[in-house]
C-alpha cells in the first residue's frame, strides 16, 4: 500500500478563526476534502485548495 502526502487548504471556513462571514461551513469544507481525498487519481506531494493544484 502506498502512502500519499499532500497539503490541503480547507478554504475560508466559518470557525472561531474564520468568523461568521467565511464562505464555507465546516461541513462544506470537510465534505470537499474527504471527497477529494477518496478519488482514484489523488495526487502525491502537492498543495491543493478546493480540489485544484496550487503551484508551490
Amino acid at each position: 500500500m502506498g502512502i500519499k502526502v499532500n497539503t490541503i487548504c480547507p478554504g475560508w471556513v466559518q470557525t472561531d478563526m474564520g468568523g461568521e462571514n467565511a464562505t464555507l461551513t465546516i461541513e462544506e469544507s470537510t465534505t470537499q476534502i474527504v471527497a477529494f481525498a477518496l478519488r482514484d487519481d489523488f495526487p502525491n506531494g502537492q498543495f491543493l485548495r478546493h480540489g485544484e493544484l496550487i503551484p508551490w
